[in-house]
């Protein structure tokens, strides 16, 4: 069981309208290893994957499109929030995969983040419909919301007033 949860934005990639982090779980000290992985497995791409992955971020960030490189689920109500990195590597598909959220509704409300958890790859199109279910709960969990809202905080500062 999670202790808690720690969320960091991927470093060198500036937040404007759009920003991507990871989500890590902090585990207790006899609990199993966490199964949130996206950011261990995204610290230890070769250099050459680290770049493609990295533009990728890039192009999603400035509101770029490319359906071969990330993609959503908009039309599956369930899981419309979940959203996926994707690259080729040693003849296997692999995903980084997340969820959309918008951390200041009340200040901000156009901003996104894409909150990277888990990574997995695949010999297939498909998409394990389970993992997509617990990035879900995850979102939709206090704690996690908790600690993105803590990078992005929702309050405006009263006027002439310096925070």
């Amino acid at each position: 069981m999670a202790a808690g949860y720690t969320f960091s934005l991927v470093k060198g990639h500036p937040v404007g309208r759009r920003g991507v982090g990871f989500l890590e779980e902090i585990v207790e000290a006899d609990a199993n290893e966490s199964r949130i992985d996206a950011k261990a497995v995204f610290d230890s791409l070769p250099t050459k994957k680290d770049r493609q992955v990295r533009s990728r971020i890039d192009h999603w960030v400035s509101g770029g499109r490319n359906d071969n490189w990330f993609h959503g689920w908009p039309n599956d109500q369930d899981v419309k929030e979940c959203f996926c990195f994707k690259w080729e590597e040693k003849r296997q598909l692999h995903r980084f995969y997340g969820f959309l959220y918008h951390p200041q509704p009340k200040t901000n409300a156009r901003l996104q983040i894409c909150v990277l958890a888990y990574h997995d790859f695949k010999n297939d199109e498909s998409t394990d419909r389970n993992l997509l279910l617990r990035l879900m709960g995850l979102r939709n969990n206090a704690n996690v919301r908790t600690v993105i809202e803590f990078a992005f905080p929702d309050k405006s500062t009263p006027e002439g007033k310096i925070q």
